[in-house]
């Protein structure tokens, strides 16, 4: 159609509230069946808050019939048997149903849990509590009203923040009836449901547009009795009072939170790259000190190596300086013998020599090389020394000496 006007497209959220029906209800039965009223959810499940009486005579009719019927049936029985006898008593019987039916029609009943409101020649006279009453028929009572606690859902939806990101929220409220005559007469149920949805919403979306998104979140569970004040002056006119506000549900739409999700993931994974990074910085920064300290103890070793190469060094050097002073000590003191006796190393060289002929006498090959011919009598010497020996070994044989004089070069 040409003057069809478009929808607007509505982001959908999950277990995101919606409006619902009417949530306060009243109904209109008999005095007698109000308390049950009261008792009974009406076909959205909501128990009626406020019931109409309906307007008709106290007196039991029943009784009034019970009655008539006993004088009829007193009187037949009489006729029948000739007897007044029974006449009389079922009038008797039948007044007394009568009487006891205009009595009980002076007595009222409240049923517990409710407040009654009284009227006489059309007016509000005055309220009655649970109980039972006497009251006469001029008085009337023209209406019931809860006394219990009732609860009220407040839906809200795309309520923008503070930082312009569109919320819902579902806040489930308690309010209870202060002044029943001004919750009866002022205002219906079904329009107090109304009232109670439009300044709900105003002051919960006030509220929200104050709190930032990361805020909304933490509302889910919360009493918030901040906004009782300002919840109870929007009913306070009509006899209503609110008690407690509970948030049950509230969140951004699933965009934001998906992003956000995408945000801190995105930040717990930088936060676990630096912890890696770090870690990995720790673990070089320990390998370079075990390194480091590696380097020094090798270092350290090597000195001490040093040193006890050092500590050998001068050891060794104190023992050949010890062996230096041992020798001069020894050649002073052989000096000194010297001195002392000139004949003693011709006689030291003597002995040497003599002892060296010794032994070359066992060696029949031996070949002296003599260098001066002052050796000459020395080897001379040495050749009777060596046939001497010779000749304490061996036989001699003739041709078997093979010595041979040493010459002079």
């Amino acid at each position: 159609m040409a003057d069809q006007i478009p929808t607007q497209h509505v982001p959908e959220y999950s277990d995101a509230p919606a409006p619902s029906a009417s949530q306060l209800t009243q109904v209109r039965v008999p005095l007698d069946q109000a308390g049950d009223a009261l008792a009974t959810p009406s076909a959205n499940g909501r128990t009626p808050i406020v019931v109409l009486t309906v307007r008709s005579n106290r007196i039991v009719n029943s009784l009034v019939i019970a009655a008539g019927a006993v004088v009829l049936l007193g009187v037949a029985i009489g006729l029948f048997r000739d007897d007044i006898t029974f006449g009389a008593l079922g009038v008797l019987v039948g007044i007394a149903l009568f009487v006891f039916s205009i009595y009980s029609s002076f007595f009222v009943t409240i049923p517990e849990g409710a407040n009654a409101l009284v009227m006489r020649r059309g007016k509000y006279h005055h309220m009655l509590s649970p109980g039972r009453y006497f009251l006469l028929p001029s008085y009337v009572v023209s209406s019931l009203v809860t006394r219990r606690e009732i609860p009220f859902e407040i839906p809200v939806a795309e309520a923008p923040t503070q930082d312009n990101v569109r919320a819902s929220l579902e806040a489930l409220i308690s309010f209870i009836i202060t002044d029943p005559y001004k919750f009866t007469y002022s205002i219906s149920a079904s329009d107090f449901d109304l009232v109670l949805q439009a300044s709900g919403q105003r002051v919960i979306r006030s509220m929200i547009h104050n709190l930032s998104s990361n805020e909304i979140s933490g509302l889910t569970g919360r009493d918030v009795t901040a906004v009782l004040d300002d919840l109870t002056a929007g009913v306070e006119r009509h006899g209503a009072t609110i008690i407690k506000v509970n948030i049950s549900y509230a969140a951004p739409p699933l965009d934001f939170l998906a992003s956000q999700e995408a945000r801190q993931l995105a930040a717990v994974q930088r936060d676990e790259q630096a912890d890696k990074q770090a870690l990995a910085q720790r673990r070089q920064a320990d390998q370079e000190v075990l390194a480091l300290q590696a380097t020094i103890a090798e270092i350290e070793r090597e000195r001490q190596r040093i040193q006890l190469k050092v500590q050998e060094a001068e050891a060794l050097k104190h023992i050949v300086e010890l062996e230096a002073d041992s020798e001069d000590l020894r050649f002073s003191r052989l000096q000194e013998r010297l001195q002392q006796f000139p004949q003693a190393a011709d006689w030291d060289v003597g002995s040497a020599q003599l002892a060296i002929a010794r032994g070359l006498a066992t060696n029949t090959r031996a070949v002296v090389e003599v260098g001066r011919m002052s050796d000459i009598a020395r080897t001379l010497t040495m050749r009777d020394i060596i046939v001497e020996e010779n000749g304490r070994t061996t036989e001699p044989t003739s041709g078997s000496s093979n010595g041979s004089l040493p010459h002079e070069p």
